[in-house]
């Protein structure tokens, strides 16, 4: 592990050597691929880390937005995707015969955004389970619980996606003479050791979100099928050290920018 941990050092450190560098791709995924770019990160795998086992995270300086920790379908029940979908989710403009259900939920509070239907997260200590709880959204009487996770199957995702994390900061400007976005990577810190217990405890205290997306296809070979667009779990990036035992601060060169 120690030659993998000094290969990612390595590789920060020629990226912040070359001070700013122009972003690479568009939107919010900009800063994000722009280092993978750099470092060489070919292609991302939902199931495993980016890069000499490490996930790669990045983020800009001023941000306070949320990062996904890892995106995975309930586990349960069989088909829970098109379960939810089918029972709770919404029509497709100018498509009544496909639905969608987009929904953000806390363990800590109740949604009020997808009427008639509130969501929140149920933490099944007894079971070992956290059930999608869905809500009338007028009485808050509970409707169904009958999809989630097992404490095994996010155990394994956390381990697998997250055991190691590479947690990358930048600076960021636009170029004068043609405006184009330039990000100065100055800042990294390791992370390693999370554990379920704590992950728990961030769900039970509201400081994790989690995020159905469900969609259905409405085109080609596999119209009118379920889609997941990336259902997951997000934490604000400030509170994402939280999740760790372990913490390092990487040094740039500080006489680069």
């Amino acid at each position: 592990m120690r030659e993998s941990r000094e290969f990612i050092l390595e590789k920060f450190r020629e990226v912040n050597r070359l001070g700013f560098v122009p972003c690479r791709r568009s939107r919010d995924a900009g800063i994000g691929r722009t280092f993978e770019d750099y470092v060489g990160v070919v292609e991302n795998i939902p199931e495993r880390p980016d890069l000499a086992g490490y996930e790669i995270r990045s983020h800009r300086e001023e941000s306070m937005s949320y990062i996904t920790l890892f995106t995975k379908a309930p586990g349960f029940p069989v088909r829970a995707n098109a379960y939810l979908v089918e029972r709770f989710g919404t029509s497709y403009e100018g498509n009544p015969a496909l639905k969608k259900l987009h929904a953000s939920m806390f363990a800590s509070r109740y949604s009020t955004r997808n009427n008639p239907y509130s969501f929140r997260l149920i933490h099944d200590r007894s079971a070992g389970l956290l059930r999608i709880g869905v809500y009338d959204v007028q009485t808050k009487q509970l409707l169904d619980a009958c999809a989630g996770y097992t404490y095994g199957s996010l155990e394994r995702k956390l381990q697998a996606k997250l055991k190691n994390l590479f947690y990358v900061g930048a600076e960021r400007r636009y170029r004068a003479s043609d405006g184009v976005e330039e990000f100065y990577f100055n800042r990294a810190e390791i992370y390693g050791n999370p554990s379920l217990d704590r992950f728990l405890q961030l769900i039970d205290d509201g400081l994790i979100m989690y995020d159905i997306r469900i969609g259905s296809y409405r085109s080609g070979r596999n119209f009118g099928k379920v889609h997941d667009h990336g259902s997951g779990f997000r934490i604000i990036e400030s509170n994402l050290r939280l999740l760790y035992r372990d913490h390092e601060i990487v040094e740039p060169d500080l006489s680069v920018k």
